[in-house]
């Protein structure tokens, strides 16, 4: 039959008969739509429908053709919904989607999980993203691999590791973020207790950097799995060590 995935087009007229049902269903708790050519107008019909959704808590629309438009669309989700997880990863979103994301992010309470790796952000972008994570206080995963991040994005990003406590997963890989801008990461985790991963693969850092970068995720690491101090347990070691046990 010469069967392709080609011949079966997702149609606009497919694209509101779906956000229809979409939006009808108010149990969705995760929307996925990859690898379907939806570009930034079918992104905003999904993303319209699912605005005010109760119970919506993932959206991966990856692998798709969408832009700043999209991108936009998806930021105003992010304040009209209890959204946990967003992927836009191997789309079209530059700087100005990357912002208007930023925007959204800087005020969310939601959020855990944010995937943009293979757009093209910039530094632009990428500076957006990383003063939002200052007073941003609950994503612990952000995914910015491939998108020609550099130097600025490093410096600020920097400045996020010494005052975060919440991320505890980056990715940076495949960008050119350079020795300089290893040597201010490397900086800024020398004040950060939290992080456990961090991704810095073909992105031009010295390999001292990375070394050292890693020491510390393996020292956050280590004292993320000791138990925590039980106060009852404490008071009856005291206890069991007094003055009316002790030898004289």
């Amino acid at each position: 039959m010469n069967f392709e995935w080609n011949l079966f087009l997702f149609t606009y007229r497919d694209c509101h008969s779906l956000a229809a049902a979409i939006k009808a269903c108010h149990t969705l708790k995760i929307f996925k739509l990859t690898r379907s050519k939806v570009d930034d107008y079918k992104a905003r019909i999904i993303i319209r429908s699912l605005l005010d959704h109760p119970v919506l808590e993932e959206l991966d629309l990856s692998h798709n053709l969408i832009g700043d438009r999209g991108a936009r669309g998806a930021a105003k989700l992010l304040s009209h919904s209890r959204l946990r997880v967003l992927n836009l990863a191997n789309n079209q979103v530059r700087a100005p989607g990357a912002q208007s994301l930023a925007h959204a992010l800087a005020h969310n309470t939601n959020l855990i999980s944010l995937n943009l790796r293979l757009n093209c952000i910039e530094d632009e972008g990428g500076q957006a993203l990383a003063h939002a994570l200052q007073t941003n206080k609950c994503l612990t995963t952000l995914h910015l691999g491939g998108n020609e991040l550099s130097e600025p994005t490093a410096t600020l990003l920097s400045q996020v590791l010494a005052i975060n406590t919440t991320l505890t997963s980056i990715n940076l890989s495949c960008n050119h973020i350079g020795l300089d801008g290893g040597k201010q990461l490397l900086e800024g985790m020398s004040d950060n207790k939290t992080l456990l991963e961090f991704d810095l693969r073909l992105s031009d850092v010295a390999q001292e950097s990375e070394y050292l970068i890693g020491q510390a995720l393996y020292a956050n690491r280590e004292a993320a799995r000791q138990p925590a101090l039980n106060p009852s347990h404490f008071m009856s070691t005291i206890t069991a060590n007094g003055p009316e046990n002790s030898v004289g």
